[in-house]
């Protein structure tokens, strides 16, 4: 247990200690490639020392006893002494898996037990033991996982088999820990029923070696087979910055950087308000005082727009942050797939809101396991197909306007898109009618839809649509946009993009009914006014025919429940996956507001994502086009 005087020193100790476990794993990760670099070996021997120095200061016992055990591996590698092994990293990594559990069950006030299993695991690896003993005591205990975790009716059956009875469970009846821990063991290698998978590994993973000087020749044979995949030597260079830039960072809590941004916000609604009284002072007034208030009002004007940029700024994280996550996801799916796989990161350094960063972990997570599981290929099946043994996974990040996009894409095999169409037919989401009628984008769309999935069976890891509808809610709640691009045989590139913040946006004013209302300006295409507009009805709906692209077309008045107002306008839109036309009276512009919730008396409005005040202090409701959208979806687009 943490004492209170000694919570501050915790806390500051659980930022660095995360610091710390994420330097080890992507050193790791990196040292699988680049084995000889003697630069990572230091920098991650440092970083278990460092975690295992602050958790003996503060007396987290279990965490110094992993910690210690993994430092005196990393000691001898460090030395010579012992050559990295797919067995080695596979325990070093496991040790920071359970240092960054143990840390949360410290912060949460429980007791943890030094895991005796893994630390006498690390000391046998340190002594130059193999691993094989280790393993079998691993495949022999499944059963007890099973009966442990209340499922000894599955005992006999092979591992893969029971992984996939326990992900076909609900999500509030699935034993997540059961599956994690059975994942480790199908990542260890063990696979008793698949030969050829076995085969396959003997040929990719280094053998132990009992002596460390036999090793050592291996290494020296080897060396030449590693040049070519080295594809970051210059690593070493970034480390002497990094620390530098360390010692600069000011932590400052969450919550006092909110408050700034709301203070910020309500400074730019004033502002806005200032600049239209003084707008009709200029038209009514000539002189030489309203001039000068001219010039300051410029200046302000300037001024408040670089605060607000500043502290928006504040909010902002790298992206490197997410990212730096998923070369683990990757190089354990790969294994457990017997696949051969590549992540490439890309702009890492480009920074996003924190709010949306923090909520895109998930539904990433869920298109790498399906570019890895479904898109990439096994590796003989590419080199039939004159493709590289090795697939590759990228993941990137860039900036366009002033929206931040996020792309995943792989070198596999690419979505069947007939394939697609036919199981949303026998699933019933379209008609024949509504297939003829759909674009081969319209129908890749279809992937999103709750609970669909083009495989026969259903993967341990993933199924192509499988949480695919995470991803569209994760994307649609932060007003982001979503678009798929595949070929086969060649691939497919799922981009996601998204507003730079979301507490300010710019709007267009738009009149329904007589009513204000504030339409976000990112998801506008398009705008088309009434009489150029070329509106038909199609089964009964009405529909907007736009350079021979048929859109739904909404009526915002009688979407919103008011009077039906007349055409003036025709909006364009990219709601989610879809293009949608909406129908307003009349336009006034486009202007800069700060999103206010509507609060806990009125609660949550379908259609309405928040509030905001113009610049002539009126209130006005912001729509949430997706909403409305979702209310008129059963009749506009999939029956």
């Amino acid at each position: 247990m943490i004492s209170d005087d000694m919570r501050e020193i915790f806390n500051e100790f659980l930022v660095e200690a995360e610091e710390n476990l994420q330097k080890v794993e992507e050193n790791l990760l990196e040292l699988e490639k680049d084995p000889q670099n003697e630069e990572l070996l230091n920098a991650t021997f440092r970083a278990m020392h460092t975690l295992k120095g602050g958790a003996g200061f503060l007396g987290l016992q279990a965490v110094v006893e992993v910690a210690h055990a993994a430092e005196d591996v990393l000691g001898k590698l460090r030395s010579g002494e012992l050559v990295l092994t797919p067995d080695i990293n596979d325990a070093i990594l496991e040790a920071v898996d359970f240092i960054r559990s143990a840390l949360a069950r410290y912060e949460a006030g429980e007791e943890v037990e030094v895991p005796q299993e893994l630390v006498s695991k690390l000391r046998a690896l340190e002594q130059g033991e193999t691993p094989s003993e280790t393993k079998k005591e691993e495949g022999s205990s499944i059963d007890e996982l099973l009966d442990k975790f209340g499922f000894g009716h599955l005992k006999g059956k092979p591992i893969e088999e029971i992984l996939e009875e326990l992900i076909l469970l609900p999500p509030d009846e699935r034993p997540m820990e059961l599956i994690e821990e059975l994942d480790k063991i199908v990542a260890s290698g063990e696979k008793p029923k698949e030969e050829e998978k076995k085969e396959e590994q003997d040929k990719t993973i280094e053998p132990v070696e009992e002596k460390a000087e036999e090793k050592k020749e291996e290494k020296k044979e080897e060396e030449p087979k590693r040049e070519e995949p080295k594809t970051q030597p210059p690593k070493a260079d970034k480390k002497p910055p990094v620390k530098t830039e360390g010692e600069k960072v000011l932590r400052i809590d969450v919550s006092k950087i909110e408050d700034l941004m709301n203070l910020v916000g309500e400074l730019v609604l004033e502002r806005n308000r200032l600049l239209r009284v003084f707008q009709k002072l200029y038209e009514e007034y000539q002189s030489k005082t309203v001039d000068e208030f001219e010039t300051v009002m410029s200046s302000l004007d300037r001024i408040v727009g670089d605060l607000q940029l500043a502290v928006m700024k504040t909010r902002m994280q790298p992206v490197k942050r997410l990212f730096q996550k998923f070369p683990r996801v990757v190089r354990d799916l790969a294994r457990m797939l017997g696949k051969e796989v590549e992540l490439v990161l890309e702009g890492e350094d480009a920074e996003m809101d924190k709010t949306v960063l923090e909520k895109l972990e998930e539904p990433l997570i869920h298109l790498i396991r399906n570019a890895v599981d479904h898109g990439i290929e096994p590796p003989d099946e590419r080199e039939r197909l004159g493709k590289p043994r090795k697939g590759i996974v990228k993941l990137s990040a860039y900036y366009h306007g002033d929206r931040i996009f996020i792309e995943i894409s792989d070198d596999g095999r690419g979505i069947d898109v007939d394939k697609v169409k036919q199981k949303a037919l026998e699933k019933g989401l379209i008609t024949p009618d509504r297939a003829e009628k759909m674009t081969e984008k319209d129908i890749l769309f279809l992937i999103f839809h709750p609970g669909f999935s083009t495989a026969e069976g259903v993967s341990q890891v993933s199924g192509r649509g499988v949480g695919m509808d995470v991803v569209m809610n994760t994307v649609s709640a932060f007003r982001g946009t979503i678009d798929i691009e595949t070929e086969r045989g060649k691939g497919t590139k799922i981009t996601l993009s998204f507003p730079l913040t979301v507490g300010i946006i710019r709007s267009l004013l738009v009149s329904v009914s007589g009513k204000l209302f504030a339409i976000p300006i990112y998801s506008v295409l398009e705008i088309i006014q009434g009489e150029d507009a070329q509106i038909t009805t199609v089964s009964g709906k009405e529909v907007l025919i736009l350079r021979e692209l048929t859109i739904p077309l909404i009526n915002l008045g009688e979407a919103l429940e008011m009077e039906s107002g007349s055409v003036g306008y025709v909006i364009v839109s990219q709601v989610g996956s879809q293009k949608v036309a909406f129908t307003v009276d009349d336009l006034f512009g486009d202007e800069e507001v700060v999103v206010k919730p509507l609060g806990k008396i009125i609660g949550e409005v379908q259609g309405i994502s928040g509030a905001t005040i113009t610049g002539d202090g009126k209130v006005v409701l912001i729509l949430d086009l997706d909403g409305i959208l979702k209310r008129e979806m059963r009749s506009l687009t999939l029956v």
